[in-house]
């Protein structure tokens, strides 16, 4: 087989390189057949153009053939838009999630006349303290104290959303399940941060359960509380916040945790029923340090 040069040919559509660096979107134009995944398509996508020109051809028993190969690659300005989009757009305000476990059995527990088996609680103490040994272990160095402006949290002056009219009587009834109060914008104070406030953590116990959760004029001589509950009603509202510096928010709470028992009596000492409540708050913290990991602050 005799192979000559060819004498004439039809001037090529795609750009020519002074013509791709005055339109960098005319790179984007490229024939259907190059779709479908092909590896030219990919490196067209990418801003990569590889042009190749057969100057001439001669004899095949010569092997003789000139190729001239052309870069073409993104401005440092197409580059930096690409990174930007690239980038996680990072909310105002993070509320990790919570232990589902903890949520489904722990926090719950009552006082009054008709307790009669009392569960075990965590001192603020030992709890903190536990909280933030294990939240240091990944590097993080917390600070007592760490204020958060703008979150939604309980306004003391509202009027109770506990007791609703019966129909269009005059009739008040109590509501069964527990209310939050009505919240305003404000700040709240937890129990640690770091100090550029971009993660901090609290410790929900029953105190927090009576600043938050709507008691109306009460009455009764026994109070339950449930703090999966409240941590719940937190985060959703925590969440709400969304201008200012990010922030991500741990929310543990008490286990409230109860001896074992059988046959109505228990069959563990105080301690041991102690330290099941360290490792169910233990849990919780793991669980937060998981996150943690999962949005990159830890590894």
């Amino acid at each position: 087989m005799k192979i000559t040069p060819m004498t004439s040919y039809t001037k090529p559509a795609y750009p020519t390189y002074q013509e791709s660096k005055q339109d960098a979107g005319l790179l984007n134009i490229i024939p259907k057949r190059w779709g479908n995944g092909s590896l030219i398509a990919s490196l067209v996508g990418t801003g990569l153009l590889i042009q190749f020109a057969c100057t001439g051809c001669r004899d095949s028993d010569n092997n003789d053939k000139e190729t001239k190969t052309t870069l073409l690659f993104p401005s440092t300005e197409e580059q930096n838009i690409a990174k930007r989009k690239s980038i996680r757009t990072i909310p105002a305000t993070r509320v990790a999630p919570m232990l589902e476990e903890a949520l489904a059995n722990d926090g719950r527990g009552g006082f009054g006349c008709v307790a009669i088996s009392a569960p075990v609680f965590l001192s603020e103490n030992e709890a903190i303290d536990l909280i933030q040994a294990e939240l240091e272990k990944t590097g993080l160095r917390f600070h007592d104290m760490t204020t958060i402006e703008g979150l939604q949290v309980p306004n003391p002056f509202a009027e109770s959303k506990l007791w609703t009219r019966k129909g269009n009587t005059s009739t008040w009834e109590r509501r069964e399940e527990p209310v939050v109060k009505t919240l305003k914008k404000g700040a709240y104070t937890f129990d640690l941060g770091t100090e550029d406030k971009s993660v901090v953590v609290h410790f929900l116990q029953k105190k927090e359960f009576t600043i938050w959760e709507d008691g109306g004029m009460g009455g009764s001589t026994y109070q339950s509380y449930d703090l999966s509950w409240l941590a719940t009603q937190m985060s959703d509202a925590f969440k709400k916040r969304k201008n200012g510096n990010p922030v991500i928010i741990g929310l543990f709470f008490e286990p409230s945790t109860y001896p074992l028992q059988e046959k109505g009596q228990a069959v563990e000492t105080y301690n041991d029923t102690k330290d099941r409540a360290r490792d169910k708050l233990r849990a919780q913290v793991l669980h937060f340090v998981d996150y943690l990991k999962h949005e990159g602050i830890v590894e």
